[in-house]
């Protein structure tokens, strides 16, 4: 996975390769109508919730790449994730106790080969725990807090289920089977890492940092640590390289245009990029350039895209120093016992942001 030209080939338990779409047009044609539900969301009372459609989608899309059984799998986990989460904000213990449990699931999950499906579930959770949420008014009402955690719920349901939908009509054969699990001894290490990590940060950002872009620290720590020690060094590289990259470049964009609604059409078509890097296995570094400038531009009607550039930038890039600097320590104490795995790998290009 580090010649220039991009990963091999992957391929399942029963050697049928991951799908990998290299022509546009049909990339296109799957990666346009899984937007139509946030665009339509936008023009709802729920508008401001609509990018959440995204969190429901990818676990649901990934999921999809070993089977459409995954990816119903991970609906009613993504939607209840996005609720817990909700009702966690503001809550230090809460917030780590989540963290911890989301944890758990997402380095279990690899014993199954599961734990890109469980990962991307977990990452707007792991965002809104710190950063917090959108609040939904319905004409003169406003509901609390348990009806806000039951409409991102419901929206990140939508998502799964209409990634589903399209994939049973646009890519009815191009799931490659289960994927090959994680050995155990691995998946020990690639929990405890985990825990490690998201428990520790969660309860710093929670407690300290709260209300600010923090959650892109645990965001960052869920996408870059992986099972084996190779793995986890080459994503921590492309992912600095990456964010600083897609940060710039929006910053850049940014000084260009002043239109918030032009910047946000740019984010957008940013976010269909990402997505055909995505469907054709691209590096990493070039999804993560692309997520991160397109997830800045996205946000420009409601935040300072040039402070909260900065601010994001800042925090992946400090999630990659933490995870690089656990994977060295384990590295030295514990010797090289988590070995590369041959097959049943995602491709490095397969990751998001929210």
């Amino acid at each position: 996975m580090t010649v220039p030209s991009g990963p091999p080939e992957v391929r399942s338990p029963s050697g049928k390769p991951v799908p990998k779409i290299n022509t546009l047009g049909p990339i296109l044609l799957v990666v346009l109508p899984l937007f139509v539900p946030e665009v339509l969301i936008e023009f709802t009372a729920f508008h401001v919730d609509a990018a959440l459609v995204i969190a429901g989608i990818l676990p649901a899309i990934v999921g999809w790449t070993y089977g459409p059984r995954y990816a119903l799998m991970s609906i009613p986990v993504a939607g209840l994730l996005n609720a817990l989460a909700v009702l966690a904000f503001g809550h230090p213990l809460a917030t780590t106790v989540l963290m911890v449990g989301i944890a758990v699931l997402v380095g279990l999950s690899a014993l199954r080969g599961l734990h890109a499906v469980a990962a991307f579930a977990a990452i707007q959770p792991a965002i809104t725990v710190v950063s917090g949420f959108h609040t939904v008014s319905l004409g003169a009402t406003t509901p609390g807090t348990g009806g806000q955690a039951l409409i991102c719920a419901g929206v990140a349901v939508i998502g799964g289920l209409w990634a589903v939908l399209v994939g049973s009509v646009l890519l009815r054969d191009e799931s490659s089977g289960p994927p090959s699990p994680v050995p155990g001894r691995i998946v020990v290490f690639y929990t405890g890492a985990l825990v490690l990590l998201l428990g520790t940060a969660a309860y710093v950002t929670s407690t300290w940092f709260l209300n600010t872009t923090a959650g892109w620290l645990l965001l960052t720590i869920l996408l870059v640590t992986r099972p084996t020690y190779d793995e986890s060094r080459q994503i921590t590289r492309d992912r600095a390289l990456g964010t600083v990259a897609g940060g710039v470049a929006a910053a850049v964009v940014a000084l260009i245009v002043s239109d918030s609604t032009v910047l946000v059409a740019i984010g957008t078509l940013a976010m269909v990029a990402a997505a055909v890097l995505q469907l054709q296995h691209a590096r990493y570094v070039y999804f993560a350039g692309f997520v991160t400038a397109a997830i800045v531009l996205l946000d420009a009607q409601r935040s300072n895209v040039f402070e909260i550039d900065l601010q994001r930038v800042v925090y992946s890039v400090l999630g990659v120093a933490l995870v690089a600097a656990v994977v060295a320590a384990a590295e030295l104490l514990l010797g090289r016992s988590t070995a590369p795995q041959t097959s049943g790998q995602l491709p490095v290009g397969a990751g998001a942001d929210p």
